[in-house]
């Protein structure tokens, strides 16, 4: 019996041994170099193994027929093998690094990111909101990056040789059309958005992605927060005005409202300035942010207020007494976005955003009355088949309506001009990933406008290699257009829209909590406008004859590491630019535009007295500006510009900050430019008058108060 028995187990574990089948190979990377510890096992069984030391593996299984071998390591692709078992012999796997890891190569040419909107970033949210001088206006703080230029009675962004209107911003992908606030002529306005509501911000100085158009220079992209972690209430009190905004949060929905007002009335009777107000800058504004999550996207909902009146007395060279300019401004804002997935592959998005602004000025007896309305809609889908590669493309559609109405207290009737446009876009663009140190982007965007009537094809191009572990090289090349201003489009039918190419090499090094970014740019125009001007409200002869060129280099080091508790960036922009457009005579530097420009920004954490003290030293070589004393054109220019800013946030408890800050605090009489008088005087001469600074300083104090559940967050990284 027991003989039997032991014949019956010996024939059971022959035909065990004669169905399992052997499965072995080597593992290694593209460049053959064996990779030890891989898991390697057939799919949906427990049969498998590691690699050894050399890559190599060895196992058995009882599988048969066709069956899926698997091989998975971190930092590289899973790999599948699907084949009959008994053919699985001496399999030689290479491994492809995954481009998804912490450290591959992303194109960093002509971009600046702040928050969570890059893998590289080179400033955090943080750093754009607390910088000195900037009073917790986004837009100030990105103008201490290189590759902008200081015009300080603008305030707005000015790229690489272009003008203000050459950039664009867009709010979580859709376009906003009015993102500065109103200001009186020659004083400075701001971004009109709080920074509260966004999580990250990514500012191009060029080249960038064919997913956007209608910027010559470059664009400001900004993402709203996406679910608050918590109910909250925030309230502000301030030298200027004051703020409270609370938010609801529920299982799937969030509700975020804020309102402010702004009035400088009380500040300007403690703190002297050189002008003469009427009424003094009143602002009420509202906005409100909704979020839906659903199982597999995220709505938003977004609108924002805004109303503004002044009524100042400016000098005037022309004038013996100071010209009244009065303005009623009101904008209204919405915005609406969704970002979801059909699958792991499959991925949707798309918003439409509306702006409404009414702006009246008046002007001694002149009165303009400008009504715009604007809209945006936006499709996207984007496939990504394999890690290595990713396919988008999509569509978008936007409209403009406005209307101007000019009159005099002397004119029998009024002046009106209409303009109405609409423009359709498709784009598409595809990221190949060779590797994780290795990447291609190759996109195109196709534009027609109702105005020019006109189809236009914007190819654009951009790589990236990493050349170390820490170092990588970027390229970017591009055609860009750009519809010219309203205020031109208005007055005639016959231009085309302005033109810009584009070619950046960028060097990017970060470890440590140090980076160090150097770029090298060559941006050639054409089309540009050109008119003859007859005064400040009448252009005549427009054409499309203007051109120029902006070449230069940037540096930016930033340091977090080398000295405890202190983070500080140095900026340096060498530009050189020359343009023949508007009505100039021949091709010069243009007057918005500085040669050099130098940032130095300091933030030093004090714990013993729970502090962040802050600095920021901004120097911009002189202007050039048109003397008509002299025959040669822009042959002046003004002054060095320099400026020294300090800002402290005392901590006073978890949730209670003190804030206050202080510009130009070495009073360096800082000049713009010059105006000079239409008519000479008796000896023959123009008159000149000097723009300068509203004010030598400007200083700001406040009281931030944060209610929650937690009791430790606070809004030092809104100040």
């Amino acid at each position: 019996m027991l003989r039997q028995i032991l014949l019956l187990l010996a024939i059971l574990s022959s035909q065990v041994l004669l169905a399992q089948n052997s499965v072995n190979g080597k593992i290694t990377d593209r460049k053959g170099n064996p990779i030890p510890g891989a898991n390697v096992y057939i799919a949906n069984t427990y049969d498998g193994t590691s690699s050894n030391a050399e890559g190599e593996f060895h196992f058995t299984t009882t599988s048969t027929g066709k069956q899926t071998l698997i091989i998975s390591f971190i930092g590289y692709e899973d790999f599948q093998l699907t084949k009959e078992v008994r053919e699985m012999q001496k399999l030689i796997i290479k491994l492809k690094e995954s481009v998804n890891s912490l450290d591959a190569v992303v194109v960093t040419a002509g971009t600046f990111s702040a928050g969570d909107n890059s893998k590289l970033t080179a400033m955090k949210s943080l750093d754009v909101v607390t910088t000195a001088g900037a009073a917790g206006n986004y837009v100030a703080a990105f103008q201490a990056l290189p590759g902008t230029s200081t015009v300080g009675e603008s305030g707005r962004l000015f790229i690489r040789g272009g003008n203000s209107n050459e950039s664009q911003t867009f709010i979580d992908g859709m376009r906003v059309f009015n993102p500065y606030t109103s200001t009186p002529n020659n004083v400075p306005a701001r971004g009109r958005y709080s920074p509260t509501l966004f999580k990250g911000m990514t500012f191009s100085t060029g080249g960038y992605s064919a997913e956007y158009g209608q910027a010559l220079s470059g664009i400001l992209l900004l993402d709203t927060e996406d679910n608050p972690t918590q109910e909250e209430t925030n309230i502000s009190l301030m030298s200027i005005g004051g703020a409270i905004g609370h938010t609801v949060k529920g299982e799937k929905d969030a509700l975020s409202l804020n309102t402010s007002y702004t009035n400088m009335a009380p500040y300007f009777k403690l703190i002297p300035n050189r002008l003469e107000w009427k009424k003094l800058p009143e602002t009420l504004s509202g906005e409100a942010v909704y979020r839906h999550q659903f199982d597999k996207g995220l709505f938003k909902f977004y609108t924002g207020f805004e109303n503004t009146q002044f009524h100042i007395l400016q000098e005037d060279i022309d004038y013996p007494d100071p010209v009244s300019y009065q303005t009623k401004n009101k904008d209204l804002y919405l915005n609406s976005s969704y970002k979801g997935s059909f699958s792991d592959t499959w991925l949707v998005s798309a918003g439409a955003s509306y702006s409404l602004n009414n702006n009246r000025e008046k002007v001694f007896s002149k009165t303009i009355a400008n009504k715009e309305q604007n809209g945006h809609l936006k499709f996207k889908v984007k496939h990504i088949p394999t890690e290595s590669l990713k396919l988008s493309m999509g569509t978008e559609y936007f409209f403009n309506q406005s209307e101007e109405i000019f009159s005099t207290k002397e004119s029998v009737g009024k002046q009106k001009y209409n303009l109405q446009n609409q423009m359709a876009a498709v784009f598409t663009e595809t990221n190949i990933y060779f590797s994780k140190n290795s990447t291609l982007t190759l996109g195109a965007r196709g534009e027609y406008s109702d105005y020019s009537r006109e189809f236009r094809l914007a190819p654009r191009i951009s790589i990236a290699q990493k050349l170390s572990e820490h170092s990588q090289l970027s390229f970017a090349w591009g055609q860009f257009y750009q519809l010219p201003q309203n205020r031109y489009l208005r007055y005639t039918n016959q231009l085309s829209e302005e033109n810009s190419r584009q070619y950046i090499l960028n060097y990017q090094y970060n470890n440590n909590n140090r980076t160090l970014r150097t770029e090298l740019y060559y941006k050639q125009y054409y089309n540009l406008i050109k008119y003859h001007s007859t005064d400040e409200y009448f252009l005549s002869n427009f054409s499309n004859n203007g051109s120029g060129y902006s070449k230069g280099l940037d540096i930016f080091w930033k340091d977090g590491k080398t000295i405890n508790n202190l983070e500080y960036w140095i900026s340096y922009s060498y530009l050189d630019t020359k343009r023949n457009c508007k009505d100039y005579p021949t091709k010069v530097q243009p007057n918005f535009t500085n040669k050099h420009n130098l940032s130095v920004v300091g933030k030093y954490w004090v714990g013993a007295l729970r502090s962040q003290i802050g600095m920021a030293y901004n120097f911009a070589s002189g202007r050039p500006y048109h003397d008509p004393n002299q025959t040669e054109f822009m042959a002046r220019k003004t002054k060095n510009y320099n400026s020294l800013n300090l800002n402290w946030a005392w901590l006073i408890s978890k949730q209670t900050i003190f804030y206050c800050s202080a510009t130009n605090v070495l009073g360096h009489k800082n000049i713009f430019g010059y105006d000079f008088a239409n008519q000479p005087n008796a000896t023959g001469q123009f008159d000149r008058q000097a723009i300068k600074p509203y004010a030598k300083h400007f200083f700001f104090a406040g009281l931030f108060i944060t209610i929650n559940k937690d009791k430790r967050s606070n809004m030092l990284n809104t100040l």
